[in-house]
Parts: structure tokens; sequence; C-alpha cells
């Protein structure tokens, strides 16, 4: 599945984030540090406002693989902020309900939901420990919708 989310999702976000990132350390050097780490965070504010969408998701793999692999940048990027002297934790983080599906069968939609949310907690636990989630632990976000087929009856789930 990496072969369809490299391209298509992650080297360009990776190219647009080489660059802000070499903007910024050359604005760091030079003292403008203000200035890079305001970079640095509108990349950030841009990688949480995409959305991902797999209008045919099936369980969630291709949301799944683009979450994890948006995780492992918002991590790049959050190391960078703390590299260029930044305290504050952002307000913003990549999750969920940025990753879009639609999906004809009802248990196949629903797995697709609990399948974003387990990549989420996992990688959340991976990164930060036991540091504790907001509550509740998973939301209804009503990212995947079950549609245009038998038992759907146009309804959503997740």
């Amino acid at each position: 599945m990496e072969r369809l989310v490299l391209p298509t999702i992650i080297e360009p976000l990776r190219e647009e984030w080489d660059t802000v990132y070499a903007t910024a350390v050359s604005l760091f050097e030079s003292g403008k540090k203000d200035e890079a780490r305001t970079a640095v965070r509108h990349f950030h504010e841009t990688l949480c406002d995409i959305r991902v969408l797999d209008p045919a998701c099936g369980s969630g793999n291709f949301l799944y693989v683009s979450l994890e692999l948006m995780k492992r940048l918002e991590g790049e990027v959050i190391k960078a902020l703390q590299d260029f002297d930044e305290h504050q934790k952002p307000l913003l983080t990549v999750d969920p309900h940025q990753f879009l599906g639609i999906e004809v069968n009802p248990r196949a939609a629903a797995i697709a939901d609990l399948v974003l949310w387990i990549g989420y907690l996992q990688w959340h636990f991976r990164a930060r420990g036991n540091d504790p989630l907001n509550e509740p632990i998973i939301r209804k976000f009503h990212n995947i919708e079950c549609r245009a087929g038998v038992g759907c009856g146009g309804t959503r789930t997740g």
C-alpha cells in the first residue's frame, strides 16, 4: 500500500517540508528565530488541514498507511520546532478526522473506522508512552461513510 501512498500523498508533502525546513534553518541561523518557528508552524497547520479520501476504502488500509506516514512526517515537524527552541506543544495534530472513506459494505466501513483509531492510538503510545489522551479516547467523526450498498441504507457509520 505504501507504493500508492508515497507518490500520491507523502512525496509532495515531503518536497514541501524539505523546502520549508531549509528556509527555517536559514532563518534560524541568521537570527530570525521567530520567523523560522512561524514557517514550521505554518507547515504543521497545513499538514493538519489535509484531507485524504479513499472512495472505495474497504477496511481502510490506504487510509491507515496514510495516517501512519503523515504522523511520521508530523513527528519530524514537531522535532524541528523543538530544535528551533519552541517550548509549546502544538494545539493541532494529525488525527483520524482527516482520513475520509466511502464504502458500500457496512462491516468493512466499521472496520475502517476502527483501524484508523487503532493506528492513531498505537502511534500515540509509541511516540508519547503513557502520556494521557483527551477523553473520549475514540470520537465519532463520521469520516467513514457507508453508502450505496445493500445494508447501508445511505446511513453513516463510524
